[in-house]
């Protein structure tokens, strides 16, 4: 009887299992080309953080900034500091990455450096343990020694948005610029505009 019961549980289970797999959705992937240039739905993506960051790019290297502060600083190239990226769209965006972005091209580029903020506070704790006397005096890393930033990079993006009658149009605007902070001016500025439309036929948004 106990044999019985076992069976039909099995049974049973294996029903369900085959019930529960026929009505799974089923589901398929594919690698696609990051660099292709979509439009998914009405929300910031990867392309339109893709093509503003080239444009960032692009106009840092170019703008006179770089070349004035190379001449009254014996071809110094500039330390920057990453700021902050204000988002002041109702969206939920990753403006790290996009500061990421546009950060290793220009790094890259051999042209521009840049100082690692966020690692500070972890450098001075370092400091700190390495002249605690359980590190070998000869390689012992003390302050004094790091670079001072030239210029703070910051930005910020905010989004504009109108619909009518199942039309819509989305325009994303990113500002970065670059302050000198011995001088607080700012030396390189630079917007770009993102307009979208979008049509859903039998609805509205």
């Amino acid at each position: 009887m106990k044999l019985l019961r076992f069976a039909l549980g099995i049974a049973t289970l294996a029903t369900s299992s085959s019930y529960l797999s026929s009505c799974a959705p089923s589901f398929q992937g594919e690698y696609v080309d990051p660099n292709k240039v979509e439009i998914l739905d009405d929300r910031w993506n990867d392309s339109d953080a893709r093509l503003t960051a080239e444009d960032m790019i692009g106009s840092a290297l170019k703008k006179a900034w770089l070349a004035n502060f190379a001449s009254e600083n014996k071809g110094k190239k500039p330390f920057v500091l990453v700021g902050d990226f204000e988002n002041r769209t109702d969206e939920h965006i990753d403006t790290k990455a996009l500061f990421e972005a546009v950060r290793n091209e220009l790094i890259n580029s051999g042209r521009i450096r840049f100082l690692d903020g966020d690692a500070r506070e972890k450098v001075l704790k370092e400091y700190q343990y390495q002249g605690s006397g359980m590190v070998k005096k000869d390689e012992v890393k003390g302050p004094g020694k790091q670079r001072g930033a030239d210029f703070f990079l910051y930005g910020a993006i905010s989004s504009m948005s109108a619909q009518l009658e199942g039309k819509k149009r989305v325009t994303y605007q990113v500002e970065m610029r670059l302050t000198n902070i011995e001088s607080g001016e700012i030396e390189w500025t630079e917007i770009k505009k993102i307009a979208k439309g979008f049509k859903r036929s039998g609805a509205k948004f």
